[in-house]
Protein backbone atom coordinates (compact mmCIF):
# COMPACT_ATOMS: atom_id res chain seq x y z
CA UNK A 1 0.00 0.00 0.00
CA UNK A 2 2.87 2.33 0.90
CA UNK A 3 4.58 1.76 -2.48
CA UNK A 4 1.29 2.43 -4.37
CA UNK A 5 0.96 5.82 -2.63
CA UNK A 6 4.58 6.72 -3.46
CA UNK A 7 4.08 5.78 -7.17
CA UNK A 8 0.85 7.80 -7.39
CA UNK A 9 2.49 10.89 -5.89
CA UNK A 10 5.43 10.54 -8.31
CA UNK A 11 3.09 10.39 -11.36
CA UNK A 12 1.11 13.40 -10.12
CA UNK A 13 4.32 15.37 -9.74
CA UNK A 14 5.35 14.83 -13.44
CA UNK A 15 4.85 17.81 -15.77
CA UNK A 16 1.84 17.80 -18.14
CA UNK A 17 2.33 16.02 -21.44
CA UNK A 18 3.49 18.22 -24.31
CA UNK A 19 0.74 19.26 -26.81
CA UNK A 20 0.54 17.18 -30.00
CA UNK A 21 2.53 18.55 -32.93
CA UNK A 22 0.62 20.85 -35.28
CA UNK A 23 0.03 19.49 -38.85
CA UNK A 24 2.06 21.03 -41.60
CA UNK A 25 0.48 23.29 -44.21
CA UNK A 26 0.48 20.42 -46.72
CA UNK A 27 -1.18 18.06 -44.23
CA UNK A 28 -3.76 20.73 -43.38
CA UNK A 29 -4.60 21.24 -47.09
CA UNK A 30 -4.92 17.48 -47.65
CA UNK A 31 -7.26 17.19 -44.66
CA UNK A 32 -9.43 20.05 -45.96
CA UNK A 33 -9.67 18.38 -49.39
CA UNK A 34 -10.74 15.08 -47.81
CA UNK A 35 -13.45 16.88 -45.80
CA UNK A 36 -14.61 18.77 -48.90
CA UNK A 37 -14.79 15.52 -50.87
CA UNK A 38 -16.80 13.90 -48.10
CA UNK A 39 -19.24 16.84 -48.19
CA UNK A 40 -19.67 16.51 -51.93
CA UNK A 41 -17.57 19.49 -53.08
CA UNK A 42 -14.87 19.40 -55.72
CA UNK A 43 -11.32 19.02 -54.34
CA UNK A 44 -9.80 22.44 -53.85
CA UNK A 45 -13.24 24.08 -53.88
CA UNK A 46 -15.43 25.23 -51.07
CA UNK A 47 -17.70 22.74 -49.41
CA UNK A 48 -21.38 23.09 -50.13
CA UNK A 49 -23.11 25.53 -47.85
CA UNK A 50 -25.86 24.24 -45.64
CA UNK A 51 -29.07 24.13 -47.63
CA UNK A 52 -31.65 26.53 -46.28
CA UNK A 53 -34.98 25.27 -45.18
CA UNK A 54 -37.44 24.82 -48.01
CA UNK A 55 -38.39 28.13 -49.45
CA UNK A 56 -41.43 28.73 -51.63
CA UNK A 57 -40.40 28.17 -55.21
CA UNK A 58 -41.87 31.48 -56.32
CA UNK A 59 -38.74 33.15 -55.00
CA UNK A 60 -36.42 31.00 -57.08
CA UNK A 61 -33.58 32.88 -58.71
CA UNK A 62 -33.92 33.48 -62.45
CA UNK A 63 -30.47 32.23 -63.33
CA UNK A 64 -30.17 28.73 -64.73
CA UNK A 65 -29.20 25.84 -62.51
CA UNK A 66 -25.45 25.34 -62.18
CA UNK A 67 -25.44 21.96 -63.90
CA UNK A 68 -27.15 20.28 -66.80
CA UNK A 69 -30.65 19.09 -66.11
CA UNK A 70 -31.33 22.02 -63.83
CA UNK A 71 -29.90 20.05 -60.93
CA UNK A 72 -27.42 21.36 -58.41
CA UNK A 73 -23.93 19.97 -58.91
CA UNK A 74 -23.75 18.65 -55.38
CA UNK A 75 -26.73 19.70 -53.30
CA UNK A 76 -27.82 18.45 -49.95
CA UNK A 77 -27.19 19.58 -46.43
CA UNK A 78 -23.52 18.90 -45.51
CA UNK A 79 -24.36 18.34 -41.84
CA UNK A 80 -27.02 15.82 -42.81
CA UNK A 81 -24.42 14.19 -45.07
CA UNK A 82 -22.12 13.68 -42.09
CA UNK A 83 -24.99 11.88 -40.35
CA UNK A 84 -25.77 9.94 -43.57
CA UNK A 85 -29.24 11.50 -43.69
CA UNK A 86 -30.97 12.86 -46.82
CA UNK A 87 -32.72 16.20 -46.89
CA UNK A 88 -36.32 15.54 -45.85
CA UNK A 89 -39.21 17.87 -46.58
CA UNK A 90 -42.99 17.89 -46.76
CA UNK A 91 -45.25 20.27 -48.68
CA UNK A 92 -48.96 20.41 -48.00
CA UNK A 93 -51.66 21.90 -50.26
CA UNK A 94 -55.27 22.60 -49.30
CA UNK A 95 -57.93 24.65 -51.08
CA UNK A 96 -61.54 25.72 -51.22
CA UNK A 97 -63.25 26.23 -54.61
CA UNK A 98 -66.48 27.63 -56.01
CA UNK A 99 -67.71 27.28 -59.62
CA UNK A 100 -70.96 28.29 -61.23
CA UNK A 101 -70.07 26.14 -64.23
CA UNK A 102 -70.34 22.36 -64.54
CA UNK A 103 -66.58 22.00 -64.95
CA UNK A 104 -66.59 18.22 -64.91
CA UNK A 105 -68.88 18.05 -67.95
CA UNK A 106 -68.15 21.24 -69.92
CA UNK A 107 -64.50 22.02 -69.11
CA UNK A 108 -62.83 18.90 -67.63
CA UNK A 109 -59.31 19.39 -66.30
CA UNK A 110 -56.86 17.88 -63.86
CA UNK A 111 -57.02 20.78 -61.39
CA UNK A 112 -59.27 21.39 -58.42
CA UNK A 113 -63.00 21.82 -58.91
CA UNK A 114 -66.18 20.75 -57.19
CA UNK A 115 -69.89 20.54 -57.87
CA UNK A 116 -71.37 23.67 -59.50
CA UNK A 117 -72.76 26.39 -57.22
CA UNK A 118 -71.18 24.83 -54.13
CA UNK A 119 -68.19 25.76 -52.01
CA UNK A 120 -65.99 22.66 -51.91
CA UNK A 121 -63.00 22.10 -49.60
CA UNK A 122 -60.10 20.10 -51.04
CA UNK A 123 -57.04 18.32 -49.74
CA UNK A 124 -54.92 18.52 -52.87
CA UNK A 125 -51.61 16.89 -52.03
CA UNK A 126 -48.91 16.20 -49.48
CA UNK A 127 -45.53 15.85 -51.14
CA UNK A 128 -42.74 14.12 -49.26
CA UNK A 129 -39.25 14.84 -50.59
CA UNK A 130 -36.04 12.87 -49.96
CA UNK A 131 -32.92 14.30 -51.58
CA UNK A 132 -29.22 13.62 -51.15
CA UNK A 133 -25.91 13.11 -52.83
CA UNK A 134 -25.32 9.36 -53.18
CA UNK A 135 -21.57 9.59 -53.66
CA UNK A 136 -19.19 11.87 -55.57
CA UNK A 137 -20.66 10.54 -58.83
CA UNK A 138 -24.45 10.83 -58.45
CA UNK A 139 -27.32 12.32 -56.47
CA UNK A 140 -30.82 10.97 -55.85
CA UNK A 141 -34.15 12.81 -55.68
CA UNK A 142 -37.36 11.13 -54.55
CA UNK A 143 -40.80 12.79 -54.32
CA UNK A 144 -43.77 10.81 -53.02
CA UNK A 145 -47.24 12.24 -53.50
CA UNK A 146 -50.10 11.58 -51.09
CA UNK A 147 -53.46 12.57 -52.56
CA UNK A 148 -57.11 11.58 -52.01
CA UNK A 149 -56.63 9.16 -54.96
CA UNK A 150 -53.80 7.33 -53.19
CA UNK A 151 -50.04 7.28 -52.90
CA UNK A 152 -47.81 7.64 -55.94
CA UNK A 153 -44.12 8.09 -56.64
CA UNK A 154 -44.26 11.40 -58.43
CA UNK A 155 -40.56 11.36 -59.24
CA UNK A 156 -37.61 9.14 -58.25
CA UNK A 157 -34.41 9.45 -60.22
CA UNK A 158 -30.64 9.31 -60.10
CA UNK A 159 -28.59 12.13 -61.67
CA UNK A 160 -24.95 11.85 -62.64
CA UNK A 161 -22.56 14.57 -61.44
CA UNK A 162 -19.20 13.90 -63.07
CA UNK A 163 -19.71 13.03 -66.75
CA UNK A 164 -17.28 14.82 -69.09
CA UNK A 165 -17.95 17.24 -71.96
CA UNK A 166 -21.01 18.81 -70.33
CA UNK A 167 -23.13 15.65 -70.34
CA UNK A 168 -25.49 14.62 -67.57
CA UNK A 169 -27.78 11.59 -67.40
CA UNK A 170 -30.93 11.25 -65.35
CA UNK A 171 -32.54 7.82 -64.95
CA UNK A 172 -35.68 6.77 -63.12
CA UNK A 173 -39.17 8.27 -63.08
CA UNK A 174 -39.28 12.00 -63.79
CA UNK A 175 -41.26 14.84 -65.34
CA UNK A 176 -40.57 15.00 -69.06
CA UNK A 177 -38.30 17.84 -70.21
CA UNK A 178 -41.06 19.57 -72.19
CA UNK A 179 -41.88 23.28 -71.79
CA UNK A 180 -41.63 25.22 -68.54
CA UNK A 181 -44.56 24.27 -66.32
CA UNK A 182 -44.55 20.57 -67.20
CA UNK A 183 -41.13 20.20 -65.56
CA UNK A 184 -42.24 21.88 -62.34
CA UNK A 185 -44.24 20.51 -59.45
CA UNK A 186 -47.57 22.33 -58.91
CA UNK A 187 -46.28 23.98 -55.73
CA UNK A 188 -43.74 25.82 -57.90
CA UNK A 189 -46.40 27.38 -60.14
CA UNK A 190 -47.43 30.98 -59.62
CA UNK A 191 -51.09 30.19 -60.37
CA UNK A 192 -52.99 27.48 -58.55
CA UNK A 193 -53.86 25.41 -61.62
CA UNK A 194 -52.28 24.37 -64.91
CA UNK A 195 -53.14 26.19 -68.14
CA UNK A 196 -55.94 24.47 -70.03
CA UNK A 197 -53.85 24.16 -73.21
CA UNK A 198 -51.12 22.19 -71.44
CA UNK A 199 -53.72 19.97 -69.81
CA UNK A 200 -55.53 19.12 -73.06
CA UNK A 201 -52.80 19.15 -75.69
CA UNK A 202 -49.75 17.75 -73.88
CA UNK A 203 -50.91 15.68 -70.94
CA UNK A 204 -53.46 15.64 -68.16
CA UNK A 205 -51.61 15.94 -64.84
CA UNK A 206 -48.18 16.48 -66.47
CA UNK A 207 -46.21 14.36 -68.92
CA UNK A 208 -43.99 12.03 -66.89
CA UNK A 209 -42.88 8.45 -66.49
CA UNK A 210 -39.91 6.11 -66.16
CA UNK A 211 -37.06 6.47 -68.61
CA UNK A 212 -33.71 8.09 -69.31
CA UNK A 213 -32.92 11.76 -69.96
CA UNK A 214 -29.57 12.76 -71.49
CA UNK A 215 -28.67 16.45 -71.18
CA UNK A 216 -25.81 18.29 -72.83
CA UNK A 217 -24.65 21.73 -71.71
CA UNK A 218 -23.26 23.44 -74.80
CA UNK A 219 -19.95 25.32 -74.36
CA UNK A 220 -21.40 28.71 -75.34
CA UNK A 221 -21.15 32.19 -73.75
CA UNK A 222 -24.80 31.86 -72.69
CA UNK A 223 -26.67 28.99 -71.03
CA UNK A 224 -27.80 26.50 -73.68
CA UNK A 225 -28.88 22.99 -72.79
CA UNK A 226 -30.19 20.19 -74.98
CA UNK A 227 -32.30 17.30 -73.65
CA UNK A 228 -33.22 14.00 -75.28
CA UNK A 229 -35.42 11.66 -73.25
CA UNK A 230 -37.07 8.28 -73.81
CA UNK A 231 -39.88 7.39 -71.41
CA UNK A 232 -43.05 5.45 -70.84
CA UNK A 233 -45.83 7.97 -70.09
CA UNK A 234 -49.58 8.18 -69.51
CA UNK A 235 -50.60 11.47 -71.16
CA UNK A 236 -54.36 11.09 -70.88
CA UNK A 237 -56.91 10.15 -68.26
CA UNK A 238 -56.68 6.55 -69.54
CA UNK A 239 -54.25 4.50 -67.43
CA UNK A 240 -52.31 3.01 -70.33
CA UNK A 241 -48.56 3.26 -70.94
CA UNK A 242 -47.32 5.00 -74.11
CA UNK A 243 -43.79 5.04 -75.47
CA UNK A 244 -42.62 8.64 -75.61
CA UNK A 245 -39.63 10.49 -77.04
CA UNK A 246 -39.02 14.09 -75.91
CA UNK A 247 -36.47 16.66 -77.05
CA UNK A 248 -35.92 20.15 -75.67
CA UNK A 249 -33.54 23.08 -76.23
CA UNK A 250 -33.45 25.56 -73.38
CA UNK A 251 -31.49 28.82 -73.37
CA UNK A 252 -31.02 31.73 -70.96
CA UNK A 253 -29.64 35.15 -71.77
CA UNK A 254 -28.67 38.12 -69.62
CA UNK A 255 -30.46 41.07 -71.17
CA UNK A 256 -29.52 43.71 -68.63
CA UNK A 257 -28.74 44.24 -64.97
CA UNK A 258 -31.03 41.94 -63.01
CA UNK A 259 -32.89 40.81 -66.14
CA UNK A 260 -32.93 37.27 -67.55
CA UNK A 261 -34.58 36.00 -70.70
CA UNK A 262 -35.34 32.30 -71.09
CA UNK A 263 -36.36 30.75 -74.41
CA UNK A 264 -37.20 27.11 -75.01
CA UNK A 265 -38.33 24.82 -77.81
CA UNK A 266 -39.77 21.35 -77.15
CA UNK A 267 -41.09 18.44 -79.14
CA UNK A 268 -42.61 15.07 -78.20
CA UNK A 269 -43.84 12.03 -80.07
CA UNK A 270 -46.19 9.82 -78.09
CA UNK A 271 -47.39 6.42 -79.23
CA UNK A 272 -51.17 5.98 -79.04
CA UNK A 273 -52.81 2.62 -78.18
CA UNK A 274 -54.24 1.98 -81.65
CA UNK A 275 -51.88 0.45 -84.17
CA UNK A 276 -50.15 3.16 -86.20
CA UNK A 277 -51.69 5.98 -84.16
CA UNK A 278 -49.58 8.71 -82.61
CA UNK A 279 -49.63 12.10 -80.91
CA UNK A 280 -47.06 14.71 -81.88
CA UNK A 281 -46.77 17.84 -79.75
CA UNK A 282 -44.60 20.89 -80.28
CA UNK A 283 -44.12 23.78 -77.90
CA UNK A 284 -42.33 27.09 -77.46
CA UNK A 285 -41.91 28.98 -74.22
CA UNK A 286 -40.58 32.34 -73.10
CA UNK A 287 -39.77 33.80 -69.69
CA UNK A 288 -38.53 37.31 -68.88
CA UNK A 289 -37.70 38.04 -65.25
CA UNK A 290 -36.59 41.44 -64.01
CA UNK A 291 -35.36 41.64 -60.45
CA UNK A 292 -33.45 44.77 -59.36
CA UNK A 293 -30.28 44.15 -57.40
CA UNK A 294 -30.76 44.30 -53.62
CA UNK A 295 -34.53 44.02 -53.92
CA UNK A 296 -37.02 41.25 -53.26
CA UNK A 297 -39.49 42.69 -55.73
CA UNK A 298 -39.56 41.37 -59.27
CA UNK A 299 -41.68 41.03 -62.38
CA UNK A 300 -42.00 37.82 -64.41
CA UNK A 301 -43.57 37.63 -67.86
CA UNK A 302 -44.09 34.05 -69.03
CA UNK A 303 -45.91 32.31 -71.85
CA UNK A 304 -46.13 28.99 -73.68
CA UNK A 305 -47.77 27.83 -76.87
CA UNK A 306 -48.65 24.21 -77.72
CA UNK A 307 -49.54 22.62 -81.04
CA UNK A 308 -50.71 19.03 -81.38
CA UNK A 309 -51.31 16.65 -84.29
CA UNK A 310 -53.18 13.39 -83.75
CA UNK A 311 -53.09 10.51 -86.18
CA UNK A 312 -55.18 7.38 -86.25
CA UNK A 313 -57.48 8.31 -83.34
CA UNK A 314 -60.95 9.81 -82.91
CA UNK A 315 -59.20 13.14 -82.18
CA UNK A 316 -57.55 13.08 -85.63
CA UNK A 317 -56.31 16.50 -86.73
CA UNK A 318 -54.46 19.47 -85.32
CA UNK A 319 -55.16 21.75 -82.37
CA UNK A 320 -53.30 24.57 -80.65
CA UNK A 321 -53.44 26.83 -77.64
CA UNK A 322 -51.39 28.62 -75.03
CA UNK A 323 -51.22 31.11 -72.20
CA UNK A 324 -49.52 34.35 -71.25
CA UNK A 325 -49.12 35.49 -67.65
CA UNK A 326 -47.50 38.33 -65.70
CA UNK A 327 -46.64 38.17 -62.00
CA UNK A 328 -45.44 41.05 -59.83
CA UNK A 329 -43.83 40.25 -56.48
CA UNK A 330 -44.16 43.36 -54.31
CA UNK A 331 -41.49 42.82 -51.67
CA UNK A 332 -41.31 39.77 -49.41
CA UNK A 333 -44.99 39.45 -48.51
CA UNK A 334 -47.28 40.07 -51.50
CA UNK A 335 -47.58 39.10 -55.16
CA UNK A 336 -50.16 39.70 -57.88
CA UNK A 337 -50.70 38.16 -61.27
CA UNK A 338 -52.92 37.96 -64.34
CA UNK A 339 -53.16 35.19 -66.94
CA UNK A 340 -54.91 34.87 -70.27
CA UNK A 341 -55.51 31.54 -72.01
CA UNK A 342 -56.71 30.11 -75.29
CA UNK A 343 -57.37 26.38 -75.43
CA UNK A 344 -59.34 23.97 -77.61
CA UNK A 345 -62.70 23.23 -76.02
CA UNK A 346 -63.74 19.65 -75.38
CA UNK A 347 -66.74 17.84 -76.77
CA UNK A 348 -69.32 18.29 -73.93
CA UNK A 349 -69.47 15.26 -71.67
CA UNK A 350 -66.08 13.92 -72.81
CA UNK A 351 -62.39 14.79 -72.61
CA UNK A 352 -62.02 14.69 -76.41
CA UNK A 353 -60.70 17.61 -78.44
CA UNK A 354 -61.81 17.61 -82.07
CA UNK A 355 -61.38 20.03 -84.95
CA UNK A 356 -64.94 21.30 -84.52
CA UNK A 357 -65.06 21.64 -80.74
CA UNK A 358 -64.20 25.37 -80.80
CA UNK A 359 -62.03 27.51 -78.53
CA UNK A 360 -62.29 28.11 -74.79
CA UNK A 361 -61.07 31.49 -73.48
CA UNK A 362 -60.10 32.04 -69.87
CA UNK A 363 -58.84 35.01 -67.84
CA UNK A 364 -57.50 34.63 -64.29
CA UNK A 365 -56.33 37.04 -61.58
CA UNK A 366 -54.19 36.12 -58.58
CA UNK A 367 -53.39 37.71 -55.22
CA UNK A 368 -50.83 36.09 -52.97
CA UNK A 369 -49.81 36.62 -49.34
CA UNK A 370 -46.60 35.10 -47.97
CA UNK A 371 -46.35 35.44 -44.17
CA UNK A 372 -42.90 33.85 -44.46
CA UNK A 373 -40.84 31.90 -46.95
CA UNK A 374 -42.47 28.70 -45.71
CA UNK A 375 -46.16 29.27 -46.42
CA UNK A 376 -48.38 31.21 -48.77
CA UNK A 377 -52.08 31.90 -49.19
CA UNK A 378 -53.40 32.48 -52.71
CA UNK A 379 -56.75 33.80 -53.90
CA UNK A 380 -57.49 33.20 -57.57
CA UNK A 381 -60.56 34.11 -59.62
CA UNK A 382 -61.17 33.16 -63.24
CA UNK A 383 -63.72 33.78 -65.96
CA UNK A 384 -64.33 31.08 -68.57
CA UNK A 385 -65.95 31.69 -71.93
CA UNK A 386 -66.91 28.50 -73.77
CA UNK A 387 -68.19 28.03 -77.34
CA UNK A 388 -71.90 28.64 -77.62
CA UNK A 389 -71.85 31.65 -75.28
CA UNK A 390 -71.60 29.70 -72.05
CA UNK A 391 -69.65 31.52 -69.34
CA UNK A 392 -68.40 30.43 -65.97
CA UNK A 393 -66.96 32.05 -62.85
CA UNK A 394 -64.44 30.30 -60.63
CA UNK A 395 -62.91 31.24 -57.26
CA UNK A 396 -60.16 29.39 -55.41
CA UNK A 397 -58.56 29.99 -52.02
CA UNK A 398 -55.36 27.94 -51.71
CA UNK A 399 -53.07 27.34 -48.71
CA UNK A 400 -49.59 25.86 -49.03
CA UNK A 401 -46.82 25.23 -46.51
CA UNK A 402 -43.42 23.58 -46.48
CA UNK A 403 -41.33 22.08 -43.70
CA UNK A 404 -37.80 20.76 -44.01
CA UNK A 405 -35.14 21.34 -46.63
CA UNK A 406 -36.64 21.17 -50.13
CA UNK A 407 -34.21 21.55 -53.00
CA UNK A 408 -34.95 23.76 -56.00
CA UNK A 409 -36.74 22.19 -58.95
CA UNK A 410 -35.84 23.03 -62.57
CA UNK A 411 -37.10 26.47 -63.51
Amino acid sequence: MHWFLVAALALAAEPAAAPPPQPSAEEQKKLEEEIAKELGAAPGGAAAAPAPAGAPPVDAAPAPAPGPGGQAATGGNPYARILMLPDISAIGDFAGTYHNLDVGSLSPRSGLYGAPHEVTPHFEELELGLQSVVDPYARADIFISFTPAGVDVEEAYLTTLTLPAGFQVRAGKFLSPFGRLNQQHPHVWDFVDAPLAMDRLLSADALKGPGVDVAWLAPLPWFAELHLAGQTTRPSFVEEDRRTVVARLQQYFEVGEGATLGVGLSGARIQEPLRGASREVGGADLMLKVRPVNSRSYVVLQGEVFARRMRGTEEEGTASGGYLQAVFRDGPFYAYGVRGELAPAVVPGTTLVTSGSGTERRVSALAEWLPSEFQRLRAQVAWDHLPGGRDGFEATLHLEFVIGAHGAHPF
